[in-house]
């Protein structure tokens, strides 16, 4: 099906107004489509240069988008999986550089009026303009942030940039992936003029005529102080600059992502030659839109757009409808008070409950301790710091529950505890209030069974600092309210949250995968491979951190917990490894109390070798072990558990299997996920690798039922 998100049409005056409007997304994009379509026009436009002047003769174009927050988000990068060879990638670029030198070089002015985001090729197109407008708004802003997505500018943004700008502030905004709203894009010389975006349409065809008409010439004249002129003039300073821009870009990339160094380079090049600079973006573009590194980034981008993008009336098919504005934490504990905190940071009215008077004072403390770090940043001033704080209130008993429309039950993980915080909360609070329990490992279905209301009992699990812009898994049973689901979905949203929604099972998902890569990684220390190979093997691969710290922050004694309990229902597949109860018993739990894995001293931890001794190494097993092969090895037990799961259907799609992956468990962006890792691989590779693991290490490595039919049909996760 081919799309087009451009429209025509002429005013009286000559002035054409390209609209843009994709109609597929909430968000313009630019499809091949488009870019055929913009050089048939241009074209149009440089063979009415040998016509006579009639009444249809374009004498400027003004570039405008029809959506309120989207002026051009970039390309549709999904077609960029349609390509299968470097030159198909190039031949791209080339066309979009054509397009922009079209319009640079265009007999009639081009005008941009910018309202709304301008990301990736949209600023390209911009940079190529003859005068460029941006709105007064906050959802204006510009941006060039294909590296993110293992890309480069492809449409001339390497060359065009910093010869506006400079080459230092060129290469900080494309490395950086960095975006500037309209103020600062007009100080930097990225924006001529900034106007209120109700007039934008109108002065910027006033402008469009008054250039045509010559009654007006943008000048951009900016001084952009003694550095930049050193370094653009002077060849040896310009040496020295790239030169070390390269170095600190290959120390901070990931593995695999290789557009920081090409569009570097890409820049160094067309120094000294506009079109050789613009011949190295077309060919490292399309070396870098076929790599398996950028295929995986865009997967990522686009799963994460997709789930992202969901609302609860598309999962539920009913729209949310209550104003939460009240809700109630049960427990003071760390948790409790992230909750809360958060929540009234978004203004919402909140009551928590301690077991005694002592939890509430620390409770308080903590909020507290929150706002004025928020205050002391400059984040907030002194009257939202002061009504922040006032949001909060908090007792030792259950006062003041009555009137909360949602309920955080956040106390700690043991079932009895849960049973008896719901059998005291349900009765005080409001009979259509969500109740929301927590719970990490246990089912929700088991919990919501013991309620007088369990449609409205649902399972919610954050991650390790919920204040970030991180995964929430909302988890629920056969009985749950379509309604009371939607409600915590837009609810989490509100909250800055990414909801992946999960069916009931002890687990559920991010645990069950947490669980696997752990119970593995102490397997391999077992067979004698050492703990800091372990940790600098997956930090290599582009994990944040190694199994072990990851293991210490939880909590030694929970992933305890949580495996006997999952041990009750999965049998020898996830038998506990004995390592964890005797460092259990010998009070080794981790970060909470200092030592585990690590020794933490003011938050620093330094890995401590004596953990070695609660380690039983099998000598008939003990084996030297390359870092690829342990991230293999680690890497499959995560990918078949979750391919467990989307087979037992504890999850409804590949892509929220990786969404929760890459945000709950860190998973690296660059291998997008277990799904994307199968995809990478493919089914048929990944199946003969863990059927060779299944028969050395047993029943924890045999694979479902799913990837075989995968690996027969030759079908895969995803579409590209």
């Amino acid at each position: 099906m081919e799309i087009n998100s451009i429209s025509f049409e002429l005013d009286k005056n000559g002035i054409a107004i390209l609209r843009l409007d994709d109609p597929e997304n909430s968000v313009n994009k630019l499809y091949q489509n488009d870019i055929a379509w913009l050089l048939e026009f241009l074209g149009n436009i440089d063979r009415q240069l040998d016509m006579i002047e009639n009444e249809n003769e374009i004498r400027a174009v003004v570039l405008y988008s029809h959506k309120e927050n989207s002026f051009i988000n970039g390309a549709d990068i999904g077609e960029y999986l349609n390509f299968t060879l470097a030159d198909e990638g190039r031949a791209y670029s080339l066309s979009a550089q054509e397009v922009t030198e079209k319009i640079e070089s265009s007999r009639v002015p081009f005008i941009a009026a910018v309202s709304g985001s301008c990301l990736a090729m949209g600023l390209e197109i911009v940079l190529a303009c003859t005068y460029r407008i941006a709105a007064d708004n906050s959802q204006t802003y510009f941006g060039l942030n294909g590296v993110q997505s293992g890309l480069i500018p492809c449409a001339g943004g390497t060359q065009r940039l910093p010869r506006l700008l400079g080459t230092r502030e060129a290469l900080d905004m494309i490395l950086s992936g960095g975006t500037f709203n309209s103020k600062d894009a007009e100080h930097m010389g990225l924006i001529d003029e900034v106007v209120p975006e109700e007039s934008i349409l109108d002065i910027s065809l006033e402008r469009a005529l008054q250039i045509s008409n010559k009654e007006f010439k943008p000048s951009r004249t900016h001084f952009k102080g003694i550095q930049h002129t050193i370094v653009n003039e002077n060849p040896i300073a310009r040496k020295k600059l790239f030169n070390d821009v390269k170095k600190r870009a290959n120390k901070d990339r990931q593995p695999s992502i290789n557009a920081p160094i090409m569009a570097i380079e890409a820049l160094e090049v067309g120094m000294s030659s506009f079109n050789r600079g613009l011949h190295v973006e077309s060919v490292y573009f399309g070396e870098l839109v076929v790599s398996t590194a950028t295929r995986s980034l865009i997967r990522t981008k686009m799963a994460l757009e997709k789930v992202n993008d969901e609302s609860g009336f598309s999962k539920t098919g009913i729209e949310a409808k209550a104003n939460i504005h009240k809700i109630a934490v049960a427990g003071a504990n760390a948790l409790g008070c992230e909750i809360a905190s958060l929540a009234a940071d978004n203004d919402i009215r909140v009551r928590f409950k301690g077991k005694d008077d002592n939890e509430v004072g620390s409770g308080l403390k903590y909020c507290y301790d929150h706002f004025k770090e928020e205050y002391d940043n400059q984040e907030i001033n002194e009257l939202e710091f002061e009504h922040k704080f006032d949001l909060i209130s908090a007792t030792a008993d259950y006062t003041g529950l009555k009137r909360a429309q949602m309920v955080f039950e956040c106390v700690e993980e043991d079932l009895k505890l849960k049973l008896d915080a719901l059998k005291e909360i349900e009765p005080l609070v409001l009979k259509h209030a969500i109740y929301l329990s927590s719970s990490f490992v246990y089912p929700v279905a088991g919990i919501a069974s013991n309620s007088i209301r369990p449609d409205r009992v649902i399972g919610i699990r954050f991650f390790e600092h919920i204040d970030g812009p991180e995964l929430v898994e909302i988890s629920v049973s056969d009985n749950t309210s379509k309604e009371a689901l939607s409600e915590v979905i837009e609810f989490s949203k509100r909250l800055g949250k990414i909801p992946i929604v999960v069916n009931s099972a002890t687990g559920s998902y991010t645990t069950r995968l947490q669980l696997a890569y752990f119970n593995e990684s102490l397997n391999l220390v077992s067979e004698g491979v050492p703990i800091e190979s372990v940790e600098d093997s997956m930090t290599r691969l582009g994990f944040e951190e190694g199994p072990f710290m990851a293991l210490d922050k939880i909590g030694i004694d929970l992933v305890l917990k949580a495996s006997n309990i999952i041990y009750q229902v999965q049998g020898d597949k996830v038998k506990p490894h004995p390592s964890l109860g005797l460092l259990v018993s010998n009070e080794r739990l981790g970060f909470k109390n200092g030592q585990g894995f690590y020794k933490y001293h003011k938050g620093q931890g330094r890995f401590d070798k004596s953990v070695y001794k609660f380690f039983p190494i099998h000598s008939e097993k003990s084996e030297s072990m390359s870092g690829k092969e342990i991230q293999e090895r680690l890497m499959l037990a995560m990918v078949n558990e979750a391919l467990h799961c989307l087979d037992e259907k504890v999850i409804g799609s590949p892509q929220e299997g990786d969404i929760a992956a890459l945000l709950g468990l860190g998973f690296p962006a660059v291998i997008g996920g277990p799904f994307n890792y199968v995809d990478s691989l493919g089914a048929g590779e990944v199946l003969k690798k863990l059927h060779n693991l299944s028969i050395k290490y047993g029943v924890r490595y045999t694979s479902p039922l799913l990837l075989k039919d995968a690996s027969v049909s030759g079908n895969k996760f995803y579409d590209h």
